[in-house]
């Protein structure tokens, strides 16, 4: 079972803008010569639908066809116990992967695909390529508007906190902020995940560009080192590898604490991060299945899903797995749309302000 935490998971997901971009990628039926889409009826109006009636057309389909990593799969019992008639037929995929292969089904023509379960940054790929169909999903009325776009709505929030190593650090210098690990006592202490470009560019929308590259060249003067995963970097963390990782994902380092683990992670404002969304394809098979699984990812039960897995939901009439874990009790910041439309140059920027070589982007 691949992890979405796994080595190389981060810097995959960023190098699908090339993949991706407008330019360079052909999606569109009218510029490809595709086939026309299997759903019949492509224009019908579903964001007046109501769950009942979504569920009803959903039956007749029968199928819902999921592209997703395992923070999908873990929703699928639930969903075929809600909505029993609908059947979901899963392919484990990660984000880049997923859209790599919805790509390449729609240059041949062929529509497989109802929903790609995926990073923030690779959902707005996908919307800018005309893979993706504009849909707001009723029960996202509670989900804040920074993780809400016309195609898409984040079910799944994934804050980026410093974490630490209890152990190793005093609670007298547990860092208060990310200006505190430019301090040079923390000199050859400090690992980041090398394409951690999400929360880069968050810095760069809240700080500017001139603070935010001379934060990370003062780190990387420093002796900054780089962990490739998410997983990996916090298990860094844990063996006192590294004393502090710059931004870790929250819900891996909640799991270890939660069982004792010497690890724990400060509260910042603001608190940066992305978030991860249910995809509804443009030319969908199974229509209706789609915006019903949209639905039910951001509905109590499905977010009670997210929660158990120590994710922070996005809904927030849903409490969080513990209370600290809520993104509604911080200044969180994720990237905006002007943000999104120009990752690309921020992908560079992460890298050579870092003093390596440029990878994806």
């Amino acid at each position: 079972m691949t992890n979405p935490d796994s080595p190389g998971h981060t810097t995959k997901r960023w190098r699908l803008a090339a993949l991706l971009s407008v330019a360079g990628v052909c999606l569109l039926v009218t510029a490809c010569g595709g086939s026309t889409p299997a759903s019949t009826t492509p224009a019908e109006n579903f964001n007046g639908k109501t769950v009942d009636q979504l569920y009803e057309g959903a039956k007749k389909e029968g199928t819902l066809v999921l592209y997703a990593a395992d923070s999908g799969k873990d929703l699928i019992p639930g969903f075929e116990k809600q909505y029993p008639g609908v059947k979901v037929q899963y392919f484990q995929q990660q984000g880049e992967q997923s859209a790599s292969k919805a790509a390449a089904e729609a240059r041949a023509g062929v529509y497989n695909v109802d929903v790609i379960d995926t990073e923030q940054n690779t959902s707005y790929s996908l919307s800018q390529t005309g893979l993706l169909a504009q849909y707001s999903p009723p029960a996202g009325a509670d989900v804040d508007a920074k993780y809400k776009t016309p195609y898409f709505t984040g079910y799944r929030v994934q804050l980026k906190p410093i974490a630490y190593n209890t152990k190793l650090v005093a609670a007298a210098d547990v860092p208060k902020g990310l200006t505190d690990l430019t301090d040079p006592k923390w000199a050859n202490k400090i690992c980041a995940e090398p394409s951690e470009v999400s929360v880069f560019a968050d810095m760069v929308q809240e700080l500017g560009q001139d603070q935010t590259e001379q934060y990370w060249k003062t780190l990387t003067s420093h002796g900054l080192r780089f962990v490739s995963g998410q997983t990996n970097l916090v298990q860094s963390v844990l063996s006192g590898d590294c004393a502090v990782a710059v931004s870790a994902n929250l819900h891996t380092v909640a799991k270890n604490a939660a069982k004792g683990a010497p690890i724990g992670w400060v509260k910042t404002d603001p608190l940066y991060g992305n978030y991860g969304a249910a995809c509804v394809a443009a030319k969908a098979p199974h229509p209706y299945a789609a915006r019903l699984w949209a639905n039910y990812v951001l509905s109590p039960v499905g977010q009670q899903v997210v929660v158990d897995a120590y994710r922070v939901p996005s809904n927030h009439s849903v409490a969080a797995k513990e209370p600290e874990l809520a993104d509604n009790k911080y200044n969180t910041v994720v990237a905006g749309d002007e943000v999104m439309k120009n990752f690309s140059k921020y992908n560079t920027l992460y890298y050579t302000t870092t003093g390596r070589p440029v990878t994806g982007g």
